[in-house]
């Protein structure tokens, strides 16, 4: 029977690379870094190699480990735009890049749990850096499942049995707190096992699947900032009558990472993950923004200036904080098939009912074929319109309906999409060929282990009007041309206002925005409800 709680084992081997520190930092000092995959692949075989040896000593071993460590952190750093922020799925190189960069994480957690594994056995010199080297082990176990999750790909169970046994052997030999040298990774170059089980715990915590590039980088950087706040505790702290379960919680013996617990279903193996102090300094600054001060004035990091920061802290509150919601029960509708269309570009012209876009406030100049027909028929003929659509080689994709929950779908990418697919993209959805098309944005993306895209498409609410939109200040906007948008209705017995959805950039809070409707008509933007990835929704006055 296989052990869940054993990583995998090298396959490779054989042949000695370097057989002590000093040779090992002569290695690196060699290897060719005008060429990183090479150097990736160089350093993958020299770590298959050492944790295969027997023969190796153990704590030359460590110093080793730690100059690989400094090493495989830049070539990952440098790999980093292969894959991350990519739409799925990914090229063939860029999947090859991301698989080395995979197995390179693996036999790190290897070759550091090896070292583990001789200071229990030993007791000498070796066992002295026992925080030290247990804190490495949990730190890869964690990169290992935010490198899935930057491809939106599921990691194996067996991730979270690693990481849970190794926390559980951290509090019996009572260094879950000691302080290790984390030049990497820790602030202020310091950090404990029992922060780096934190930061495993809380990172996915987050809902990654649900979130872009920006978002993870942030979430990441306020808990290099915030981590020392958050502790775990063995037992329930002391509570009031009004607290009836714990945001956060841990269960040592289960496959899973953090889930709110009730304060009567407390048991020896569950861990408290307690977080308010964490959430004082969230709420601290999600006040700060309410009040229009500036993110570096309240000490955000810098990735806070890619993104909404008032919502991503409000959005991380809430997991980290208050305890994320149970989401309803999805549904299996009667549909198994729903056309998409994705861009503004692409779903403008379905919703227009096939109409090429043109500037609304000029004549656009008519081809010599469409004078032709101009002359012989006295119209431009359905063969000649449909030569000019068929060069834009716009088309509606048929995927798999999964399932179904409050407006929110779940469809399978065919094997015939040609579509990439990311976190805060819009696409237009129909149930049916003869349907209309409603807006939406990808919510969430997960690849399965089989390969297969799953995403969650989260719909907006009323049936759109194609139209032209452009920023209204000629200060903002690189030229007068008109771009394509939608109008959304007004749903006044659902208290939904009317809204606009633009190509990003155009709208921004405060800032005027004109629109195309049998002439120019003015409007500010008070409100942005969506801002996705190629996309704003917003409301104006």
């Amino acid at each position: 029977m296989v052990n869940n709680s054993t990583p995998p084992i090298s396959r490779s081997g054989g042949g000695d690379t370097f057989s002590d520190a000093r040779s090992c930092k002569e290695w690196l000092n060699g290897l060719p870094l005008t060429n990183i995959p090479q150097a990736q692949q160089l350093v993958l075989e020299a770590l298959r190699k050492m944790n295969r040896a027997t023969d190796f000593d153990g704590l030359e071993r460590l110093k080793c480990m730690e100059l690989l460590r400094d090493k495989v952190a830049f070539l990952q750093g440098e790999q980093r735009s292969r894959y991350f922020g990519k739409s799925l799925p990914l090229s063939s190189n860029d999947s090859t890049a991301w698989g080395t960069g995979k197995a390179l994480l693996e036999e790190m957690e290897n070759g550091y749990r090896q070292c583990l594994n001789l200071a229990e056995a030993e007791q000498g010199e070796l066992s002295r850096h026992a925080a030290l080297i247990t804190q490495r082990v949990m730190r890869y176990i964690g990169a290992q499942m935010l490198f899935h999750a930057i491809v939106y790909r599921r990691f194996e169970p067996s991730l979270w049995v690693r990481v849970h046994q190794l926390y559980a052997a951290c509090e019996r030999l009572g260094i879950a707190e000691e302080r290790v040298k984390d030049s990497l990774e820790g602030e202020e170059g310091v950090s404990t096992p029992m922060e780096s089980y934190a930061h495993v715990v809380l990172m996915q915590a987050a809902y990654l699947s649900e979130m872009t590039a920006p978002q993870m980088d942030f979430a990441e950087a306020l808990l290099r900032m915030w981590l020392r706040k958050v502790r775990i505790l063995r037992e329930a702290p002391a509570h009031d009558d009004a607290l009836l379960a714990f945001p956060l919680s841990v269960d040592l013996t289960r496959q899973i990472g953090a889930r709110p617990l009730s304060v009567d279903d407390v048991r020896p193996n569950h861990r408290i993950i307690d977080v308010d102090l964490l959430s004082k300094s969230i709420r601290r600054r999600i006040r700060g923004l309410q009040s229009d001060e500036e993110p570096v004035s309240l000490g955000l990091p810098a990735e806070a200036s890619a993104l909404d920061a008032l919502h991503q802290l409000q959005r991380l509150h809430k997991l980290w904080c208050e305890g994320a919601p149970p989401r309803p029960p999805a549904k299996v509708p009667g549909e198994t098939t729903a056309g998409l269309a994705f861009g503004v570009n692409e779903i403008h012209f379905f919703v227009s009912g096939g109409k090429v876009f043109e500037q609304p406030d000029k004549t656009r100049e008519l081809s010599r074929q469409e004078k032709n027909d101009l002359a012989m028929f006295g119209r431009v003929s359905e063969r000649t319109q449909s030569m000019m659509m068929g060069d834009l080689n716009f088309a509606v994709e048929q995927w798999g309906v999964i399932d179904e929950m409050l407006g929110a779908w779940r469809l399978q990418r065919p094997p015939t999409a040609s579509k990439g697919v990311a976190i805060g993209r819009l696409v237009a959805m129909r149930l049916g060929d003869a349907a209309p098309l409603f807006l939406g944005e990808i919510s969430a993306l997960v690849q399965e282990t089989d390969g297969k895209i799953v995403i969650t498409v989260a719909l907006f609410p009323g049936r759109p009007e194609a139209i032209a939109v452009r920023a209204g200040d000629a200060r903002n906007r690189q030229n007068a041309q008109w771009t394509q948008g939608f109008r959304l209705p007004a749903l006044e017995r659902l208290n939904i206002p009317a809204s606009l959805v633009v190509p990003g950039g155009i709208a921004l809070r405060g800032r005027g925005i004109e629109l195309w409707s049998e002439g120019v008509k003015e409007a500010t933007v008070y409100e942005v409800l969506n801002h996705g990835s190629d996309f704003d929704r917003v409301t104006t006055f």
